[in-house]
């Protein structure tokens, strides 16, 4: 289907909240059908979406509108006065269409059952519109404030805030007049106290930010007695991204140029206060930087030219096609103040391009988004300290970055065994537990619903969260606990906070607490005394002298700490003793269809294929979760699912590796994608032992089940074999069969096909594959033996691998003839143990290889031929058999 253009966006205003969003939203499209007329019916399409209302959320919905195709005739009034309004009738309603979006206008729905964590208003520039300014270029206009926040902020109110600022209007406003109007509207829309002491980010695109420095600046001069809203103001404000703020003044020449001959136009008296070395901004620009020297400042600059304002003699208007100019230099967009105090960030846009993007994967957008994720984790805790009066003691809660999981299935064996070691051991001495196992088994979702079954049943227990996938998330996790618990100290820049969070997990006076350690997959970063692996500068240590991270983890009776890692040896240092660590498994089917329950509708007609599908995905939650999620975005059916994931390897590697969906009880660093996560660890065994990323590579060129120990040596010792096997098996990328499970006692292992086909892509994309498959005909070629009785059994457990390397693709001749031998060797096994149908088409296909590339005299070829012709005896096929032994007879004398 091809994208469509993007059409004019109308905001529909005065929609009765008493229907049903979907109702309504079915009311208004059948309302805007009955104002088309009989032409435009089949021209135009409409894409209709309600929104809350910013000012009136009970009573009153908001709905944003666009049309493709054009504007209908009903709304033709609105093109020719775009500051105007359009009135329709819906059923008893009066509704009005506009253009204009002045005032607030909210972009999407808040995720709903979840609190809404801040305010986010973006305030357009000089001439700009308050949806259009952010609208991209691209072919589908996406408007990112609404299109993509949307989907990375959907905890946030986000409002875009619009104001008549047409340089054609007749308007006579000036600064002191807008940022006025600006106050006057955030009065209604945060009036009441909730919304007054939720954070507030803002986003302000050129002249936008004269606005808000105006507004701050006075918010800050305002007494609570005298305005509870606008004083509350300053203290919400957490951050601000500023766009090409001309604080120093703006390029207005071709402005001027524009209202030339008209001296009394009213616009003229606010291009005075904005032009370049205007006395008004410099002083409102002291001001400003003197109140946000403790806030969050992102001040974003333009680095390419913007074309000045021409007028276009045949359409009547002025362009931008005039000569290039940088609008705002970056003296002028940056506050100059410290970098510590104002992030500085380039964007390679001119003026009007810099707010506008057309992916989520646009450079600048990246910025944004990470910049406002930021805010929105530590806003929350930093507001709330600023209108608390009379600082008290908190009162324990929990600190988990994600929401409880309601259909949360299974694994009740692991959380009752986590409370037997901690539950009894904690009450009277420090206890660590770790869960341990594959990525995406499950390990993180286990440890947040036991972090909020230890809140239900000890309420007074502090719950903490620490990503301790790095040493800066670590310590930003610190941060978070001692703004929680309202640390004092906390506040002062030359804290180690870190050492001040340790000191108060180890006073028994702060009560009990569990620590979830998550994501502690790299032993160095606790162990290593390395500043640059982890490790912390004390303030009276030498210069080259750090703590080891694993230092600052209290082991005091008061408080208990639960792991999760892909690592066995990282977790068994965190927690001192192997029998502390729970070994996660993938789930059984019965657990494993009840999770795939949880996320698609299965009916009794699909119950085989929704066991077939968990099968196939050998019982990870993260591969049946991920599937759920791609079948629930694509409306298809659970066998529309199997049926792909059966059709091909390819198939799967793309099911397996979407980013479509993700799950929100996932760390947001992390992947979603199943052989991402896996291929997460293999990098990281590749880069610290690489002769294990080796094995592994190796491993995957059998058959995955049943390898024997001495097909894997390959020039290995036995002691760095199995130094190369030990991080495979901690990272269970691989499981280890002894007794019954191997062949004859001696040592096979496995691994899971879905490992297997993430490290074969992983191969494939750095172009390893062919090193591997070479090194596999070798290693066969060498060890299937010729398929006489006495080797049977060898040969039996070597079969699987056998097929496997003799689907390998290989143009070299030393291949060649491994290949030869493998399939020569292969097939007279399969002769005797009388599988004729197996052996004749291997020997087959070796005869056909062998006599292209080796030769048709070759020996290999005529012990090809030979087997072939056994094959066809022992399947009285006389005349085929006889016919290849005469060939073979004629090529073996010439």
């Amino acid at each position: 289907m091809a994208a469509r253009k993007k059409g004019p966006m109308f905001r529909v205003t005065g929609l009765p909240a008493s229907q049903p969003d979907d109702e309504l939203n079915a009311t208004l499209k059948a309302t805007i059908e009955e104002n088309l007329l009989e032409e435009e019916t089949s021209r135009l399409t409409v894409s209709t979406a309600i929104v809350p209302s910013c000012y009136d959320n009970e009573h009153e919905r908001v709905a944003l509108v666009e049309f493709h195709g054009g504007v209908p005739m009903f709304l033709s009034e609105l093109v020719a006065n775009p500051l105007g309004d359009w009135q329709v009738e819906m059923s008893d309603t009066d509704i009005s269409f506009d253009c204009h979006f002045f005032g607030f206008t909210q972009l999407y729905t808040p995720k709903p059952d979840a609190p809404i964590t801040a305010d986010i208003i973006a305030i357009t520039g000089l001439d700009g519109h308050a949806f259009g300014s952010w609208r991209g270029k691209g072919n589908l206009g996406r408007m990112w404030l609404r299109d993509f926040l949307s989907k990375d902020l959907p905890c946030c109110r986000t409002m875009i805030y619009g104001y008549n600022s047409k340089l054609s209007s007749h308007g006579i406003d000036t600064i002191m007049d807008y940022g006025r109007e600006l106050i006057e509207e955030l009065k209604k829309v945060r009036s009441i106290q909730e919304q007054r002491k939720r954070p507030l980010f803002f986003i302000a695109h050129s002249f936008g930010g004269i606005i808000l420095a105006h507004c701050l600046v006075k918010a800050l001069q305002t007494n609570e007695d005298d305005h509870p809203t606008i004083a509350s103001l300053y203290q919400a404000t957490y951050g601000m991204l500023l766009f090409a703020i001309p604080h120093k003044g703006l390029v207005v020449d071709d402005i001027q140029k524009m209202l030339a001959g008209q001296d009394n136009h009213p616009r003229n008296a606010l291009l005075q206060q904005i032009r370049a070395k205007s006395d008004l901004l410099a002083f409102q620009l002291a001001d400003f930087k003197n109140l946000i020297r403790d806030r969050k400042v992102v001040s974003f600059y333009e680095t390419e030219q913007t074309r000045q304002l021409e007028f276009d003699s045949e359409s009547k208007r002025w362009k931008r096609t005039g000569d290039f100019v940088t609008a705002v230099d970056t003296d002028s967009a940056l506050l100059q103040l410290p970098d510590h105090m104002e992030e500085k960030i380039p964007l390679h846009a001119d003026h009007s391009l810099i707010v506008k993007f057309n992916t989520r994967n646009d450079q600048g957008y990246r910025s944004v988004r990470d910049k406002l994720l930021q805010f929105e984790r530590d806003a929350p805790s930093v507001v709330a300290t600023r209108f608390s009066r009379a600082p008290s003691r908190p009162n324990p809660s929990i600190i988990v970055p994600f929401q409880r999981d309601r259909a949360f299935v299974g694994r009740e064996g692991i959380l009752a065994m986590i409370r037997e070691k901690q539950g009894k051991e904690a009450l009277q001495v420090h206890s660590r537990v770790a869960l341990v196992g594959l990525g995406g088994v499950g390990k993180s979702q286990i440890a947040i619903e036991y972090a909020y079954r230890v809140r239900e049943w000890a309420p007074q227990t502090w719950v903490f969260w620490v990503h301790a996938s790095n040493a800066t998330r670590f310590k930003q996790a610190y941060r978070d606990i001692a703004t929680k618990v309202e640390l004092p100290g906390r506040d002062d820049p030359k804290a180690d906070i870190v050492q001040l969070t340790y000191n108060w997990l180890c006073d028994e006076r702060n009560g009990r607490w569990l620590m979830v350690l998550d994501n502690a997959d790299d032993d160095r970063i606790f162990a290593s005394s390395g500043a640059d692996l982890g490790g912390i500068a004390q303030a009276t240590a030498p210069p080259n002298e750090v703590t080891p991270l694993a230092s600052f983890l209290p082991q005091t009776q008061n408080g208990w700490i639960l792991i999760t890692s892909r690592d066995l040896v990282a977790a068994v240092n965190l927690v001192g003793i192997r029998h502390n660590v729970i070994r996660v498994d993938p789930m059984d089917e019965e657990d494993a269809l009840a999770l795939l329950k949880t996320r698609v509708l299965v009916g009794e007609s699909s119950e085989h294929d929704a066991k077939a599908l968990v099968r196939a995905l050998e019982g990870i939650p993260l591969a049946i979760t991920h599937a759920a999620a791609y079948i629930a975005v694509r409306e298809i059916t659970v066998s529309n699912y199997l049926e792909l994931f059966h059709e091909s390897e390819e198939n799967q590697a793309y099911l397996l590796n979407t980013q479509e969906a993700r799950d929100l009880r996932r760390d947001a660093s992390g992947s979603d994608a199943v052989l991402t996560t896996w291929q997460i660890s293999f990098e990281q065994i590749r880069k610290t032992r690489p002769e294990a990323a080796d094995l592994l590579s190796l491993m995957t060129m059998f058959d995955r089940q049943g390898i024997p120990e001495y097909l894997l040596y390959n020039g290995r010792n036995r002691l760095q074999f199995e130094d190369a096997v030990a991080p495979l098996t901690s990272f269970s990328l691989i499981r280890m069969l002894t007794g019954k499970q191997s062949w004859h006692g001696e040592r096979a292992f496995e691994m899971h096909g879905l490992v297997q086909l993430a490290t074969r892509k992983w191969l494939e994309l750095n172009r390893q594959v062919d090193r591997w498959q070479k090194a596999s005909l070798r290693i066969m070629a060498a060890t299937f033996p010729s398929g006489q009785y006495k080797t049977w059994a060898v040969c039996r457990a070597l079969l699987p691998h056998s097929r496997k390397v003799l689907s390998y693709v290989s143009d070299g001749n030393e291949e060649m003839l491994d290949l030869a031998r493998i399939a020569n060797n292969t097939a007279l096994y399969l002769l005797l143990v009388a599988e004729h149908a197996a052996a004749e088409n291997i020997s087959q296909s070796a005869m056909v290889v062998g006599e292209k590339v080796l030769g048709p005299e070759h020996p290999s070829t005529l012990t090809s031929m030979s087997t072939l012709a056994s094959t066809y005896r022992d399947q009285g096929r006389w005349k085929e058999a006889e016919e290849l032994d005469v060939q073979r007879t004629w090529r073996r004398r010439t």
